[in-house]
Parts: C-alpha cells; structure tokens; sequence
C-alpha cells in the first residue's frame, strides 16, 4: 500500500507564524499495478487481430485500463499515486471518456451480433444502438461536475450508468430466454446482479449528500476558466 499526498496550495499570507498543517493523506494501492500485465497481454493479443470496429474500441479499452494502473487518481481532492501531470484529472478524465464510450460501442456490438443469431428483435438493435449516446450524456455530466466543482451533476451521470446496464442485463436475458448460453451472455447477467443493487446503494449515497443543487447563476465564464 502506498501513502499518498493531495497537492495543496500554499498559504497566501508569508507573513503568518501559524505552523504548516500538513497535507491529509489516503491510501491507494501500490499492486494497483500489477493490473499493467494481463491489459497488455491482452493489448498485445488484439494487434493480432484484424481491425474491427469490435476490436479497435476493445484495444484502446484496455490500452487506457493498462495505463490507469500505473497512474490511478481518485477525482476527490485529486489524490494520487504517482505526483506527474500524467495523473492530472483532466487527463485522466480524458482518458476514462475515452475508455467508457469504447466500452459501450463494444457492448452495442456484441449485443447487436448476438440478436442476430439468437433473437433476431428489431428492439434489441434498437436498445443496443442507444447504449453509447447514454454513455455519451453520462460523460457530459461527469465532465460538467468536474469543471464547476459540483457533486449534484453526478447523480446524473451515476444514473445514465444504471440506466445503462439495466438496458444491457434486460438485453442479455432476452439472449438467455432463446437458449444462448455463452459466456459473453453469462459475464454480462453476472455483472448486471452484482452491479445494479450496489448502484442503487450508491446514488442514494450521493443524494444523501449536502451539496447544493446548481443554478444558472453558478454557471459562470470564471468558474468554468478556473474549472
């Protein structure tokens, strides 16, 4: 485990004699790491591969999730692992849009290959194609809450990822119903059980809460510079 400082910013005033506090401390896990290996075997694997829509959004998903390893930071009070610009929020958030869209095109893939040999339901297409512009509103949300330092966005952002799964589990039963048993079919029920009770948990959590709902006077151009 590794004990990790938030940057903080000095006092204004040279002048004062109060003794410097020092900066509150977390913990994040150095193993975090070892995540590096099997992504980049995997990474190293899909070159392999010929260049699909499928599995150009599955590289650049794990190439981002071997990178994250190495330079993981916690968006509250910017905590990190390794002090380099390399772990700034917006970079990493950068990234993580990046990752999450592939994420959810690869999704839309797979479910829209496997209603082809299995449902054959134009709903499912359907449902499969609004996968990723929900992730793409989830992004929106994060991106607005980060830049005008606001938790309340997040709660839609956290919904867009429930309503997500709850489309991609609901999906994936469909699949079960007519008999297809495979593993891509069994991983995501699987994630769906686990996922979504936790997730309900969790956006109760953040409606719990005490951060001020925003208001069009909080949008402003100096608050999104500083943003």
């Amino acid at each position: 485990m590794s004990t990790v400082r938030k940057r903080t910013v000095p006092s204004p005033s040279p002048d004062s004699t109060t003794a410097p506090t020092e900066p509150p401390t977390t913990i994040i896990p150095a193993a975090m790491s070892i995540g590096v290996f099997p992504n980049l075997y995997l990474f190293w694997t899909l070159l392999h591969l010929p260049a699909t829509t499928l599995t150009t959004c599955a590289r650049i998903f794990i190439g981002i999730n071997a990178f994250r390893c190495i330079f993981p930071n916690r968006y509250n009070d910017n905590i990190v692992l390794h002090d380099t610009i390399l772990s700034s929020i917006f970079f990493t958030r950068l990234l993580a849009t990046l990752s999450e869209v592939s994420w959810l095109v690869m999704l839309s893939e797979v479910a829209r290959d496997l209603n082809s040999g299995t449902a054959q339901c134009d709903i499912i297409d359907l449902l499969a194609d609004i996968l990723p512009p929900i992730c793409v509103l989830a992004q929106c949300f994060v991106w607005s809450s980060i830049i005008l330092h606001t938790d309340s966005l997040m709660f839609y952002e956290e919904f867009c990822w429930f309503l997500l799964f709850v489309i991609n589990t609901g999906i994936n039963m469909v699949f079960l119903y007519h008999g297809n048993y495979s593993i891509l079919v069994t991983l995501s029920l699987v994630h769906g059980v686990l996922y979504l009770p936790w997730q309900i948990l969790n956006l109760k959590f953040i409606l719990s809460l005490d951060d001020p709902p925003l208001s069009l006077c909080d949008v402003t151009i100096s608050r999104l510079v500083q943003g």
